[in-house]
């Protein structure tokens, strides 16, 4: 019969892992913004190792034109387990057009680093054909109540 062999407890420790991960809260897949206009969307900086992450600073790759801040703008300290919420303020530049744009967000410590991204789209207005549809089928019915009051009963 075999009996249960006890290991020693040097092989039972657990391994020092350093992971930092970052999510949009929602989930964002995509989110629509106006152009020159200012979106906060809000990202939850996770330490999901058991070492503690120092020095954090938030950068992002943005279109041209775009400005993207953090408030705040760096995280000195994150302990293992815990999790910061932060402001990602974002302005679609001025001229942009219709479109998805692909904003980059990058988490880098002194230990690892980390990035996410956001699909931001600017729909346009009501398009010049749209005015013009509706001004046809306002032409419509006024002709029909003119030729209604015009030709009505006799």
């Amino acid at each position: 019969m075999l009996s249960s062999l006890a290991l020693p407890s040097w092989t039972l420790a657990q391994e020092d892992r350093i992971d930092l991960s970052l999510r949009l809260l929602p989930d964002y897949y995509y989110r629509e913004v106006t152009p020159g206009q200012t979106t906060t969307l809000f990202m939850e900086i996770r330490n999901n190792g058991n070492q503690a992450i120092t020095g954090i600073r938030l950068d992002a790759n943005e279109p041209e034109g775009w400005t993207v801040e953090f408030e705040p703008g760096s995280i000195s300290y994150l302990g293992a387990g815990s999790s910061q919420t932060v402001d990602v303020n974002v302005t679609a530049g001025e001229k942009s057009t219709q479109g998805d744009y692909t904003v980059t967000i990058l988490a880098e410590a002194n230990e690892t680093r980390a990035a996410t991204s956001a699909v931001l789209r600017i729909e346009d207005g009501p398009s010049f054909w749209l005015w013009i549809g509706i001004g046809i089928v306002g032409l419509v019915i006024a002709g029909f109540v003119i030729v209604f009051l015009r030709f009505g009963r006799q």
